[in-house]
């Protein structure tokens, strides 16, 4: 066996820790958990706890939960932050979450619904019951930017300033008379 240099160990290491890649044919097209919403574990070393959606990785069919899955990182200090060891969470694949049904705190299955104003609604399997978007949904996570200087004026994006050629009148031709 060959020794191994340590830039070697460094790329092993990371490969290990990435998540895998997912094919376009297994990824899930429609989610029926979005950020915010209060799931339990039904899987693992953190089977049985309760926890709020953080971050769903819609590419990777993976979602990280508040206080589930916690695993220790070392962190690299800088100005604002020293260096040492951070406890964070790590993603869990979707398939091994479960929402949790408001009117009885236990995991249920998602139905999805019209109602009769024709409204798509989320609901509960096991009790019928409407699962309510998360408040925190209607938030932006990026703010979207106020007026700037260099954007165009409403009235300024109206005018019309290309004229194409095949549109415009063709040039009168000279005639000329001998």
């Amino acid at each position: 066996a060959e020794y191994m240099g340590e830039q070697q160990v460094l790329m092993l290491r990371a490969l290990k820790r990435a998540l895998p890649r997912v094919k376009p044919e297994n990824l899930v097209d429609k989610w029926k958990v979005v950020r915010g919403d209060l799931v339990q574990v039904m899987v693992g070393k953190d089977k049985g706890k309760q926890g709020k959606v953080l971050k769903c990785l819609k590419k990777k069919n993976v979602l990280v939960v508040e206080g589930c899955n916690l695993v220790k990182r070392h962190v690299r200090g800088n100005e604002s932050q020293a260096s040492g060891i951070a406890t964070k969470e790590a993603p869990l694949h979707m398939s091994n979450v479960a929402l949790v049904d408001p009117s009885t705190g236990r995991p249920t299955k998602i139905g999805i619904r019209f109602l009769a104003e024709g409204t798509k609604v989320r609901v509960s399997k096991s009790t019928g019951t409407v699962i309510p978007r998360p408040e925190i949904l209607t938030v932006r996570r990026r703010p979207r930017g106020e007026d700037h200087p260099k954007d165009t004026s409403p009235v300024d994006v109206l005018i019309r300033t290309y004229f194409p050629k095949k549109l415009q009148a063709p040039p009168k031709q000279q005639t000329s008379a001998s």
